[in-house]
């Protein structure tokens, strides 16, 4: 079987992003099969500055059938990719059975046997959450695409009930694949803490951990107010709070609510930081606190518990099925809520072990193995079905 992978996401933003970390795991996975198939990895890029990460799949698996089709554009060019204006990919000479286009975007192609991933459908359900431009633009293309894949894997259920609900697509159509954590994120031996982490970050005391881009979708605002009210009420004097992640679109109210803060001193905006760090933090932190209001996945809910740490988060989305304990759940705009719950956690060590045992044995739930072993039935069941 020849399998074509679409990595233009992965070309230009590397695996920073949520989607690109998805594709990169998701490849190195699917290559570690015994079977004897063909990848053959397509894209469009405006610069080679993430080109390595392909060079050293080429590199670390001599034994595989590896090809590549890269089409070098402007940053203009690249903008308007999935355009009718663009030619098919097969008249450049990439040809597949199979063809996973797994962050969204089907580029022109005479392909019929399309896998299309949707991580998410945000646009649709939340549409305040995003700029009208972004919206417009992903609300089209992804109704479009839907119809044109033979197949969706869905991160979730809950994106796939989405994608039922404002798609109309046939549930039979729709796979539910979840993701993983990677190897990285686990609990540390004594020996690898490092401590210069949380000095960098002028962590000198206990502290509640959050982690995601400042945007509205992430609901830190909720959160600032829960920890003022635990600041309050139950008296934690030595305890910081701490939000890891680059600033987003419409961050302004967030950071408002910071600003106003009667505790803004304890609280610690990190910005974008390392996976290094991020996993230090994850191994220090005391409590992982996740508010936010929608996910097709989520990732650092995952990540946390892969490290050990006790969670607790939103009700919402897909986070119930990732983080699979009721009594960890709360609602997303409910700061009194929020608050007993750190509290009674931060309060109670056999609480804390107990939460910190559930939620590691969770964890161990998801693999990227088993990712891409779930991956690998879904271009069967095209082929089968041609």
């Amino acid at each position: 079987m020849k399998i074509g992978i679409e990595v233009s996401t992965v070309l230009n933003f590397g695996t920073r992003m949520g989607a690109g970390r998805y594709i990169n795991n998701l490849i190195k996975n699917l290559l570690k099969s015994k079977n004897n198939d063909e990848f053959i990895f397509t894209g469009y890029h405006a610069s080679n500055e993430h080109m390595h990460i392909f060079e050293d799949f080429l590199k670390n698996n001599p034994q595989k059938n590896i090809k590549a089709s890269f089409y070098p554009v402007s940053q203009k060019q690249l903008e308007k990719l999935g355009r009718k204006k663009f030619p098919a990919i097969e008249i450049r000479g990439f040809k597949s059975d199979i063809l996973h286009c797994p962050d969204y975007i089907i580029p022109p192609t005479f392909n019929k046997n399309i896998v299309l991933t949707i991580h998410d459908m945000s646009f649709f359900r939340f549409p305040e959450f995003n700029f009208e431009w972004f919206v417009r633009k992903y609300q089209k293309m992804v109704s479009q695409n839907a119809k044109k894949a033979k197949m969706i894997i869905a991160d979730s259920q809950s994106t796939k009930r989405d994608i039922i609900e404002y798609l109309g697509t046939e549930p039979s159509k729709i796979r539910v694949i979840y993701l993983a954590s990677e190897d990285i994120f686990r609990i540390l031996d004594e020996d690898d803490i490092d401590i210069k982490v949380m000095q960098k970050y002028g962590i000198n005391c206990n502290f509640i951990l959050s982690v995601g881009t400042i945007e509205p979708r992430k609901n830190f605002k909720t959160l600032i107010m829960a920890f003022d009210l635990l600041k309050k009420k139950y008296k934690f004097k030595n305890l910081k709070l701490v939000i890891a992640g680059k600033t987003g679109w419409k961050s302004e109210e967030t950071f408002d609510f910071y600003n106003s803060s009667k505790n803004k001193a304890d609280i610690i905006f990190t910005g974008e930081i390392s996976d290094y760090d991020l996993v230090q933090l994850y191994n220090m932190a005391s409590l992982f606190v996740y508010p936010s209001i929608f996910e097709g996945f989520g990732f650092p809910v995952l990540e946390a518990m892969s490290c050990g740490l006790p969670v607790i988060a939103s009700e919402t989305s897909s986070i119930p099925e990732v983080l699979q304990h009721p009594d960890l759940l709360f609602k997303p705009f409910d700061e009194k809520e929020i608050c007993l719950k750190m509290d009674e956690i931060l309060s109670n060590d056999n609480l804390s072990a107990y939460i910190r045992k559930q939620c590691l044995t969770n964890s161990g739930k998801f693999s990227w193995s088993k990712t891409a072993a779930e991956t690998f039935d879904v271009y069967r069941h095209c082929i089968i079905n041609l």
